[in-house]
């Protein structure tokens, strides 16, 4: 059921007419006002606190209402992220900390950066090293090519036959390697 306001601009109005129309048939009733329910601003300092309770409870049912529990699960998953991160910066290459820190001394690398700075330059760098490049080398049907397209729906793939294919980006896997020589030579040619 929907519902109307009816603004009269006249000062005495007692009945009104309505009109509805159902299948294209028009029907007409004679209402009075008094049979009317009176529209009554809403409270909206009463809606705000009753949808901000609304969303405590929810929030409240869903991860709980205990916040020193919330605190120490907060704290030790910080402790972890800190963790994993010191291990992988001791576990990489020295070509790929230069990578990402600008250098490979761990202990110039633990002394300059913060925990919070190390873990986003790692996030950083492996998300960098997820997404495909024009130049990047894959594995597609066991085999190995490089990128030479990509749109937002699939890759194009070059084999050292040269054979090209068209594929879904799901359905090729970084080598690690890149040729940024091959990038260079596509973005030449189409600027002539």
């Amino acid at each position: 059921m929907e519902k109307y306001v009816i603004e009269s601009k006249f000062e005495n109005t007692r009945c009104f007419l309505e009109v509805a129309c159902e299948n294209r048939e028009p029907y007409f009733f004679i209402n009075r006002v008094d049979s009317l329910t009176p529209y009554t601003e809403p409270d909206l300092e009463q809606v705000r606190k009753e949808a901000y309770d609304k969303g405590y409870d929810d929030a409240t049912a869903e991860i709980g209402s205990d916040e020193q529990a919330i605190a120490e699960k907060a704290y030790q998953k910080g402790l972890s992220d800190a963790w994993e991160c010191t291990r992988k910066i001791v576990g990489m290459h020295s070509e790929e900390r230069r990578k990402i820190f600008g250098q490979n001394l761990l202990q110039i690398i633990f002394g300059f950066y913060s925990e919070y700075e190390a873990i986003e330059k790692i996030r950083q760098y492996e998300q960098e090293q997820e997404e495909i490049q024009v130049g990047d080398e894959v594995i597609s049907r066991n085999k190995t090519a490089v990128v030479t397209e990509i749109t937002d729906r699939y890759v194009r793939i070059m084999y050292s036959d040269g054979s090209s294919y068209a594929l879904f980006s799901k359905g090729v896997v970084k080598t690690g390697r890149h040729f940024p020589e091959i990038a260079e030579v596509l973005q030449k040619m189409k600027e002539s």
